[in-house]
């Protein structure tokens, strides 16, 4: 991995140590529960930087590949079926038809998770050796490629990810082909709200879904009630961008207050809820910039 890219998640891991989050860190790792530990090594080794040689090497092409995107002059026009800004004020009606927007490549790119989020999401498929991963929102393919490298070091699993729009799901496949991922991971294209149901009766049961699409809260629990009867009895869900707006916000305090969800970290950007029936509820928050 480039020099540039390892400091900027060890000084992301710096900056996490200073702001007072020790004594719920260290409450993690030592959990007694593998999965609540593994995802706090996940964290810890994301902010080390540190990977082993075929690690670094395919992290490295994904990052030069999203590299690649961010220096594209080529355009797109789709139709987005998400929330478009915090500020949009889409309706229900509007997102369940898709605006037509056009943009960059490059645009669309940056907003793919960083290579830190990103690495983390790595770091979590690497300790849990989830077998089923689904994810909403493949974008330009980066975060999937991220999830599928590491179900192929781990040398099992498959990843199955949706994207609404037909033309960026052609770039990510590009993506994910070029980068030798194919076996491991598979694109799916349409709405949720059409897509979504087959995905997870093709994966189920769902070890780890990662959902980063929408970005509307009331769309977020309604599709983690869909999925919730397609998870693994011990699985993880991930949710992305869990402060963009009020209404994301509201909604993740709802799902931690759900009693089907034993675990949840607040990681600020992003939340883990950890689904198992042996664990007594716990809910932890580590102050992220």
């Amino acid at each position: 991995m480039k020099l540039t890219f390892r400091q900027g998640v060890a000084g992301l891991y710096r900056r996490l140590r200073r702001l007072g989050n020790g004594p719920t860190w260290r409450k993690i790792l030592r959990h007694p529960s593998p999965q609540i530990a593994a995802i706090g090594r996940a964290l810890r080794e994301t902010g080390s930087g540190r990977l082993e040689a075929e690690e670094r090497r395919r992290v490295q092409a994904i990052e030069d590949r999203r590299q690649f995107l961010l220096q594209s002059s080529a355009a797109v026009t789709f139709l987005d079926y998400g929330a478009g800004s915090p500020g949009a004020g889409r309706t229900a009606a509007q997102m369940r038809e898709g605006a037509a927007t056009t943009l960059p490549v490059s645009t669309i790119c940056r907003s793919s998770k960083s290579p830190f989020w990103a690495l983390f999401l790595f770091r979590m498929i690497r300790a849990l050796e989830p077998l089923s991963c689904l994810e909403l929102g493949t974008c330009l393919g980066i975060s999937a490629a991220y999830q599928a490298a590491a179900l192929a070091l781990n040398g099992r699993g498959r990843l199955i990810t949706i994207e609404g729009a037909r033309d960026i799901a052609a770039i990510a496949g590009e993506t994910v082909q070029g980068l030798g991922l194919s076996g491991f991971a598979q694109i799916r294209i349409g709405p949720f709200h059409e897509s979504l149901a087959a995905a997870l009766e093709a994966a189920k049961p769902v070890d780890f879904l990662f959902n980063d699409g929408h970005h509307d809260g009331k769309a977020l629990l309604r599709y983690f009630q869909l999925a919730f009867p397609y998870m693994a009895e011990e699985s993880i869900v991930v949710f992305d961008d869990i402060s963009w707006s009020r209404d994301m916000r509201a909604a993740w305090r709802e799902i931690g207050r759900d009693k089907r969800v034993a675990v949840t970290i607040d990681l600020g950007v992003i939340g883990v809820a950890v689904l198992s029936k042996g664990l007594s509820r716990q809910a932890f928050s580590l102050v992220w910039p």
